[in-house]
């Protein structure tokens, strides 16, 4: 059998070599959006230990999984804002396509705790806050959710 060489050689390219050096650099690293340590009810109690507690559930709190409804809700819509938004020339995630990302998912986040009716609050419940809405009291773990931008 006989040997064979096979030489290869690449020639140009450079702009894509240089193109691909350079995508991503410039832009933001991310965004953040739920609950931040800040957030606090009246009590001290943190937003997040509540929100936490109702999407997975607790021994007494029965899971209400707002968070994860919201985030397959927003995927494509965020990948659409994305592709609209996209420095293709620089292909970086400026500062206000990251802010119009996480103001997005902000607003889906608080429809779904809006949304959000079962499983229901129990009788109890009910008649301590007057209201059947699981996720809706004094308005806090919605009006809490937050977002910012990763630099």
């Amino acid at each position: 059998m006989a040997k064979v060489t096979v030489k290869v050689q690449q020639r140009g390219g450079k702009k894509l070599r240089r193109l691909l050096r350079e995508a991503g650099k410039g832009g933001v690293s991310g965004v953040k959006v739920g609950f931040f340590s800040t957030a606090k009810y009246e009590d001290g109690t943190p937003v997040a230990a509540v929100a936490a507690w109702n999407e997975f559930g607790t021994e007494t709190i029965p899971e209400r999984p707002f968070f994860r409804n919201a985030l397959a809700e927003s995927e494509r819509s965020v990948g659409r804002i994305l592709q609209a938004g996209l420095d293709t020339k620089k292909m970086v995630v400026g500062e206000q396509l990251a802010g119009r990302v996480g103001a997005h998912v902000q607003g889906k986040i608080r429809d779904s705790i809006t949304a959000l009716k079962e499983p229901p609050n129990a009788p109890e419940t009910v008649r301590r806050k007057g209201s059947s809405d699981p996720l809706l009291d004094t308005g806090t773990l919605r009006n809490s959710v937050d977002w910012e931008v990763e630099r």
